[in-house]
């Protein structure tokens, strides 16, 4: 498979440039963590193990509470900075879309102290 096709099939599948900079963004996630914040598709397991096989990201074993991470490779790290470069080259706000994901996870956390 050339690059790009590579590409292409990455802009093909919905979500997948979205965690590319969610993991950018926020560092090291959960399978779970992705899938709440970004997209609950049943298609999500497949689009992941299509992103490790591209070089993008490492599913790592689980961490100590039993949860599968995911994590930016140096390639995956290089192309989600570029899509950010591009999104605020275009005047986009990346920071909208961080302020999004927090916002929508609020009722999560338990501000009472």
């Amino acid at each position: 498979m050339t690059k790009k096709l590579i590409v292409n099939q990455l802009f093909s599948e919905r979500n997948t440039c979205g965690i590319l900079v969610y993991l950018h963004l926020f560092g090291p996630r959960s399978r779970t963590e992705i899938y709440n914040a970004i997209s609950t598709n049943p298609r999500m397991p497949i689009k992941l193990d299509m992103m490790e096989k591209m070089g993008l990201i490492k599913q790592t074993n689980r961490d100590p509470s039993g949860k599968r991470m995911v994590k930016l490779t140096k390639t995956g790290t290089k192309f989600a900075a570029t899509l950010c470069n591009l999104e605020k080259m275009l005047g986009g706000s990346i920071d909208s879309f961080r302020w999004d994901i927090v916002i929508a996870k609020l009722d999560e956390y338990d501000m009472s102290g």
